[in-house]
């Protein structure tokens, strides 16, 4: 299991994995008082319990009123401020624990998104200790979303363990949600493990839970999960079905939807729709400021454009992974981007270039138990690519292709640096 760290500790910890950066932005002070105060209140009894829940509320209320948010993040972090500055001084009753958590559990989102992964784990940890009141469906929200943490940095183990105890306790206490969630959660561990036959188990069962406890989200996340299922197995007709449900499923949730297009955009490459997968990766990148979403966009976008023939894309999207892999925090994503680069340049010709990307991917891959990424990169005794014929498509899923093609791609074009040819 992951130790819980200090604020500091967790903030040296995250730092150290990136040793060019000295800070994850102008929010870094605002998470590291809210993660120091949520630390002191997890460890605090009596009288003093309420002192210094008093005396946090008032700091982070001070320090709310010198911020001047200029995005949608810091007005979304400032919200959230006043949030736990209401809830602090009511932190041993069940509304006010229940308010500390559902606010520390954004602003966690929020620093896991920056790359300050352990500093959101760490928060998560302590809030959970510290809200001990709220009710069992929050704490184990806010375990789950540790459990997202823990796989992010790589640590599968500990993302399994952590779910098996978000099970459990939504068995406990009769909260659906709790176990759906968790199943889920394995399931993608399972599949970022490369072990496909125990993922579409727990996504199969997370679905069936979630669609007939009406969680949309959830069930989303179920289709999504399946579509890449699918995909390992070479259905991409299902898997096309599968995501465009997710996709639909998804509605008002610009990040969620950005992630199922991802996917969606995967698998139109693996039917040989380039050029509908190209569109839905630049949708995805429109919908999202999540460097985490941008990482695979770009690499998949690439690989479109080197199937199409378009190798001056091709030569500007490496231009521009390289710039965002100098500030990336997500190792899962950056061997993903690195693999997506090697099978470009492996498309296009430039043998150099693809043996380099491939070396990369592969190495990192290794490091961090990415199997399913260490089995892509593994050296092929010819350098030269091959082309499979595409699969033929039943006619739901080539709806979903017909789709694809007509989402406005509203291009981030300072990100991708780059006019689109086709």
């Amino acid at each position: 299991m992951l130790p819980l760290q200090s604020p500091l500790e967790a903030y040296r910890s995250d730092l150290s994995r990136h040793p060019n950066r000295m800070d994850f932005g102008r929010s870094d002070t605002v998470w590291l008082l809210v993660a120091h105060c949520l630390h002191r209140l997890s460890r605090a009894q009596g009288e003093a319990r309420h002192s210094i829940a008093e005396n946090c509320a008032s700091a982070i209320g001070d320090l709310a009123s010198t911020v001047a948010p200029d995005t949608a993040e810091e007005e979304a972090m400032i919200t959230q401020l006043e949030r736990l500055r209401g809830a602090l001084p009511l932190i041993d009753t069940q509304s006010g624990a229940v308010e500390l958590i559902d606010a520390a559990r954004v602003l966690a989102r929020q620093m896991g998104d920056a790359g300050a992964l352990w500093l959101a784990f760490s928060t998560l940890g302590h809030v959970r200790l510290a809200a001990a009141l709220a009710r069992p469906r929050d704490i184990g929200l806010a375990m789950a979303d540790q459990a997202w943490v823990a796989r992010t940095l790589g640590d599968l183990d500990s993302a399994e363990e952590i779910y098996d105890e978000v099970s459990a306790a939504g068995v406990r206490a009769g909260e659906v949600e709790l176990v759906a969630r968790a199943l889920l959660g394995k399931g993608v561990t399972a599949r970022v493990r490369g072990n496909y036959p125990h993922a579409r188990k727990w996504l199969r069962q997370g679905l069936e839970q979630a669609e007939a406890a009406g969680l949309a989200d959830l069930a989303a996340i179920g289709h999504q999960g399946l579509l890449i299922a699918a995909a390992t197995a070479g259905d991409n007709a299902t898997a096309l079905v599968h995501g465009w449900a997710a996709f639909e499923l998804a509605a008002g949730m610009r990040d969620r939807q950005a992630e199922i297009l991802i996917n969606l955009s995967q698998v139109s490459l693996l039917a040989g729709q380039a050029r509908a997968a190209r569109s839905g990766f630049l949708a995805s990148m429109a919908r999202s400021d999540s460097p985490r979403v941008h990482l695979p966009c770009i690499g998949g976008a690439a690989v479109a454009s080197a199937t199409v023939g378009d190798l001056p894309s091709v030569a500007r999207l490496a231009a521009t992974a390289e710039e965002s892999l100098a500030a990336a925090a997500f190792p899962f994503e950056t061997a993903g981007l690195l693999k997506s680069l090697y099978q470009a340049f492996d498309l296009v010709g430039d043998v150099v270039r693809a043996e380099e990307y491939r070396l990369r991917a592969r190495g990192l891959a290794r490091k961090n138990g990415f199997f399913e990424i260490v089995l892509a990169t593994e050296p092929r005794e010819s350098a030269t690519p091959t082309r499979s014929t595409p699969p033929v498509l039943n006619d739901a899923s080539w709806t979903v292709i017909q789709a694809l093609e007509s989402l406005e791609s509203e291009t981030n074009a300072s990100a991708l640096a780059l006019t689109l040819q086709d």
